[in-house]
């Protein structure tokens, strides 16, 4: 666009024009008013218009027609040199418009906003990396203590079993069956089986882990597990079998006394042999006892590990948290791209919700000029109107 300034004889020669020409079309509004305002007294001393009088008047307003083209023609040498005058300016102006991108600071301020936004997609991506490592690192932890419970929890249940079995047979011993029972429990086995241990099954799911790292995490803490249970097992299991053997003689010699006493009193054999089966049932609830809180023990050894090792994991976190690009001094709002025609009903929706429904009538009807000029314009030519309480249609008649 060219910028070269009006030619100063130009200038001073419309400019020399510009009172007269105000003047003339002063004194043309003047006259089309005084001759107009003539029209409306007779139109008042008459009572209203007539067939006359409406000649008249559609008369005057052709004149008033030819008097405002005149008057533009007069002034338009005057306007069209300030509004040239003014493109000038505003053309230098929007040389250097930053909102304009074909404008080299337009160019450069684009450039600004795109590294800002680049700078900032890194920062989220950094910061959801870090998130994920840092739930990574607390599920491999999670499921580290996990396992360690579950396989201590799967060893337990089977030592649990076997010492109520044993248990039970100590209970079930009587003066018949003693030398059958006391052979059980001499000869009670003091191997965990490989087998019972290979039933272990991993049945936990996760959402960071990979299979590839579960699987070495699950071979870590199987690695020797099995011989620390089974060495394990043989020492407890030997050690509540040698307590059972030990309190063999006794036991034999109080069933022996028993019976005797039955042969001779029922009555006090029976009390007796209840006083020896509630004594062993004390005795049996305290080992009970002790199996328990050794068993809790070990799983809050097992807690506390994993709670060490998540907070080691959300230090490890915190440190690369910190380690953070410098921030970028930049504005975000949120811009709305409509992906489908429907999503402007939706738009519409939530605009009409929070404030549409709160202007008044003429305020709205500025807003949707263009919807209501369409439903007149389908009511004009094709005779479709919307039928509603809150919508009506009125004649707008204009004299040709």
């Amino acid at each position: 666009m060219s910028t070269e300034l009006i030619k100063v004889e130009e200038f001073s020669s419309i400019m020399k024009t510009a009172p007269g020409m105000l003047q003339r079309n002063q004194q043309s509004v003047e006259g089309a008013n005084n001759a107009g305002q003539t029209l409306l007294d007779t139109i008042e001393a008459n009572g209203g218009m007539n067939d006359a009088l409406d000649a008249q008047i559609a008369s005057y307003l052709n004149k008033i027609k030819v008097t405002k083209d005149n008057m533009e023609t007069r002034r338009k040498p005057l306007t069209q040199l300030f509004d040239q005058m003014r493109k000038v300016f505003t053309s230098l102006e929007s040389e250097v418009d930053t909102k304009n991108m074909a404008t080299i600071p337009g160019r450069l301020v684009d450039m600004r906003n795109k590294y800002a936004a680049q700078k900032i997609a890194e920062e989220k991506k950094r910061q959801a990396e870090a998130l994920r490592m840092q739930n990574f690192n607390n599920e491999k932890a999670s499921y580290k203590s996990s396992l360690e419970l579950a396989l201590s929890h799967h060893y337990n249940d089977f030592f649990n079993n076997k010492s109520a079995l044993i248990s039970q047979v100590w209970s079930n011993i009587n003066f018949a069956n003693f030398s059958e029972k006391a052979k059980m429990i001499q000869e009670w086995p003091l191997i965990y089986p490989q087998e019972h241990f290979n039933m272990f099954r991993d049945t936990f799911c996760s959402i960071y882990l990979d299979p590839e790292t579960k699987a070495a995490i699950k071979t870590e803490v199987m690695r020797g597990k099995y011989d620390s249970f089974a060495k394990q097992y043989r020492f407890d299991m030997e050690d509540l079998r040698q307590s059972y053997i030990d309190r063999l003689p006794s036991l034999q010699k109080e069933l022996e006394e028993t019976e005797r006493i039955r042969r001779v009193n029922a009555e006090e054999a029976k009390r007796i042999e209840a006083e020896r089966k509630q004594k062993e049932l004390e005795e049996q609830t305290k080992r009970d006892l002790e199996a328990r809180q050794q068993q809790e023990r070990a799983k809050a050894e097992a807690e506390a590990s994993a709670q060490a090792s998540q907070m080691n994991s959300l230090f490890d976190s915190a440190a690369a948290a910190t380690i953070a690009p410098t921030p970028v001094k930049a504005k975000i709002t949120e811009k709305i791209q409509v992906l489908h025609p429907a999503g402007i009903i939706e738009i519409y929706q939530m605009w009409w919700i929070n404030e549409g429904q709160n202007l008044p009538i003429d305020e709205l009807e500025k807003i949707h000029k263009k919807m209501i000029t369409f439903c007149e314009k389908k009511a004009n030519k094709d005779d479709e109107r919307i039928k509603s309480q809150y919508v009506q249609y009125i004649e707008d008649v204009k004299a040709k």
